[in-house]
């Protein structure tokens, strides 16, 4: 590694530089060079952990393979990386645009999120798949977002056949019903694949799922709430759900079952329905407290965190009863700083989605892909504004 040269200021620099590099390399830091050389893309926004993963090395054999290259490490490199895509991104600029103002491309993706969950999850959902065509002009991806319950089981199954249709994948967030499982199993044996993101259709023949372990997200719930409760105190947790989604059903076995066996004198009580609506939780929320003593902890594994959090303030229960949820977007962070939530469980959207259109390009090059399980992300008072 003691070649002279100058330090990579483009990709094009990083792609000559490893290629010098290569009989000097070690069989795992020659599987990340070869993965950087084939798609720097997927490089710049990749987590370091995930790059790592998918070249079976530690993360600091990109550090290492980094700082042989020149640079400071991996950061500096995506850095880079990252620069050499927007760069590429502005050169495109003179291509045709579309309505949008996007670039004309003649081999363009045409992908569909396709999602019914609560409004901060959509907004965070469509806004990742936005970034990533902004990064991807050969990809045209359009969203369309429903709040759960403004719209059926059967409606939705219509859509996902409708949606379909006109695209080259589908990137599908849905409740557990038959009518769907029925419409993702005729999507894909229609050559379509469908990825289920963040809540699984394990049944429904869809082509993978991107997103967090849930059962161990709920299992992680439940281990806060016996650990935030008081030693020695002997209370009831208040669970709340919406409509069913697998996400909220795996969440709910994990919660239970931790509770049952590392934290006997904590007790499920019954479930409050959020209908992913900040209304209808809060007014669920004060009339269960207005029937029963006030629950030890509140575990949340739907949306509508900020009507749990209204109820809390305006029963004087903010800070005193242990209240953990799910999702970190503008209500939640704002509960966490002012102490009414204790602990968020979130996932990185930018990455799924990624993924989720990784799995796509797979199975329409008739390789099947695996699903991807992502990390969940913990976030208290003092780290929920790093994102």
């Amino acid at each position: 590694m003691n070649t002279p040269f100058v330090k990579p200021s483009t990709v094009k620099d990083v792609q000559g530089r490893l290629a010098t590099m290569q009989p000097d390399l070690s069989k795992g830091t020659r599987r990340i060079a070869e993965f950087l050389q084939a798609n720097p893309g997927a490089v710049a926004i990749l987590s370091a952990a995930e790059v790592a993963k998918r070249c079976d090395v530690h993360a600091s054999t990109l550090v290492r393979l980094a700082q042989n290259l020149g640079l400071s490490g991996f950061r500096e490199l995506q850095l880079l990386l990252q620069s050499d895509l927007a760069a590429s991104m502005d050169n495109a600029s003179a291509s045709p645009i579309v309505g949008n103002g996007r670039q004309e491309t003649g081999d363009r993706l045409r992908l569909r999120l396709l999602a019914e969950s609560g409004r901060s999850f959509n907004q965070g959902a469509s806004e990742a798949a936005d970034r990533y065509w902004m990064q991807h002009p050969d990809v045209e991806f359009h969203a369309e977002m429903h709040v759960s319950h403004s719209i059926s089981a059967e409606e939705m199954a219509h859509r996902i056949s409708t949606v379909a249709a006109d695209s080259d994948g589908l990137i599908l967030v849905a409740r557990e019903h038959p009518a769907i499982n029925r419409a993702v199993k005729s999507v894909v044996d229609k050559g379509v694949p469908v990825v289920c993101l963040t809540s699984d259709l394990p049944t429904s023949g869809r082509t993978a799922y991107v997103g967090p372990d849930q059962y161990a997200s709920g299992s992680t719930a439940g281990w806060f709430c016996g650990r935030l409760i008081p030693p020695g105190l002997v209370g009831r947790v208040l669970f709340v759900c919406s409509v069913p989604f697998r996400c909220q059903l795996d969440r709910e076995q994990g919660f239970r079952q931790v509770l049952r066996t590392e934290f006997p004198m904590l007790s499920i009580d019954e479930k409050v329905g959020s209908d992913e609506s900040v209304e209808v939780t809060y007014e669920a929320i004060r009339r269960y407290i207005a029937k029963s003593e006030p629950p030890a902890a509140i575990y949340n594994v739907s949306g509508a965190n900020l009507g749990i959090g209204r109820a809390l303030e305006d029963e004087g229960l903010a800070g005193k009863t242990v209240f953990v949820g799910h999702e970190l977007n503008a209500n939640s962070r704002m509960l966490l700083e002012k102490g009414v939530m204790d602990v968020t469980l979130g996932h990185d959207f930018d990455q799924e989605v990624a993924l989720a259109v990784e799995c796509i390009r797979m199975a329409r090059d008739n390789v099947q892909p695996v699903s991807r399980i992502t990390p969940s992300r913990l976030y208290t008072r003092y780290n929920c504004a790093i994102p």
